[in-house]
């Protein structure tokens, strides 16, 4: 379970871009709100990808205790705020947990007032979104530097949103 007023990060098997998304906002934001992370199909304790871990490490960040954990209701329990890596996960996070009351949005759509916009989809186009491609296919460096980079320059882009005036 999260710890209360937690920002939770999540993607598809939260090896890749999740726990680093994570790392980089809790360095960022200083630990302020926390930060985890979860997988809509993670399969429990596995590790982050190696290649993640570099892009990590390059960032003065380590990775190497992350175990990947799957999307459930316990988790969005504690979260004050879910963020997504595409779309698509959007839609299939919507269809899961259609009854889930907290803050739910798009990493790739920073500035967003979470309370009242893409979590109701009122108003705002998720297609409008930059999605954040998973580099895990690819498997390449250059993947995973791409990935890495986008993610640390939305997490900048989210700071204002997130530890300012609406932060949890």
């Amino acid at each position: 379970m999260t710890a209360r007023g937690t920002i939770l990060f999540v993607c598809s098997g939260n090896t890749c871009r999740s726990p680093l998304a994570a790392a980089l906002a809790a360095a960022r934001w200083e630990g302020r709100p926390p930060c985890a992370s979860a997988g809509l199909d993670a399969v429990p304790g596995c590790p982050a990808t190696a290649e993640s871990c570099d892009q990590a490490r390059d960032r003065g960040l380590d990775l190497s205790r992350h175990r990947s954990r799957p999307l459930d209701a316990a988790l969005l329990l504690g979260a004050d705020w879910v963020l997504l890596m595409t779309p698509d996960q959007l839609a299939r996070f919507r269809a899961r947990f259609p009854g889930h009351a907290g803050r739910v949005g798009l990493l790739g759509l920073p500035g967003v007032d979470l309370a009242s916009s893409v979590d109701t989809a009122a108003g705002v186009d998720a297609g409008a979104a930059e999605t954040v491609d998973d580099p895990y296919r690819a498997g390449t460096t250059t993947a995973y530097a791409r990935m890495a980079d986008q993610v640390e320059r939305l997490v900048a882009a989210w700071t204002a949103e997130l530890r300012g005036r609406n932060a949890p």
